[in-house]
């Protein structure tokens, strides 16, 4: 997950999803703060990495599916936010966030994981 980047963006959070799944089968996630951009997902790179549209998107409140792809096959999303009060606004600094809320700054999150997705 380390050697996936956003070009123009700044990595600031590392997770693994604390979500229902068996802990092997759990995404890992990256938050990227940068520029907005129509465009983000073309900006996400990796070695092995391969990003285009989604054929959907699965519709959550906070956030909007910009890409789906593959790497070392396992699945990635990657997600913008698109709210003012995410959910998980406490990953970002209170200066990423008031730019955020102010639509100068771009949230993305970059998920990998190798399960259902």
């Amino acid at each position: 997950m380390s050697q996936i980047s956003v070009r123009g963006y700044e990595r600031v959070h590392d997770y693994v999803d604390p979500g229902t799944a068996p802990a092997e089968e759990r995404a890992a996630v990256a938050i990227f703060a940068g520029p907005p951009d129509d465009n983000a997902v073309a900006r996400v790179s990796g070695p092995g990495l391969v990003v285009g549209a989604p054929a959907t998107d699965p519709a959550f409140p906070d956030s909007e599916m910009i890409g789906y792809g593959s790497w070392h096959d396992c699945f990635v999303h990657v997600d913008r936010w698109k709210t003012s009060d995410p959910p998980m606004s406490y990953q970002l600094t209170t200066e990423h966030l008031t730019a955020f809320r102010a639509g100068r700054l771009s949230v993305l999150s970059i998920a990998v994981g190798c399960g259902g997705g």
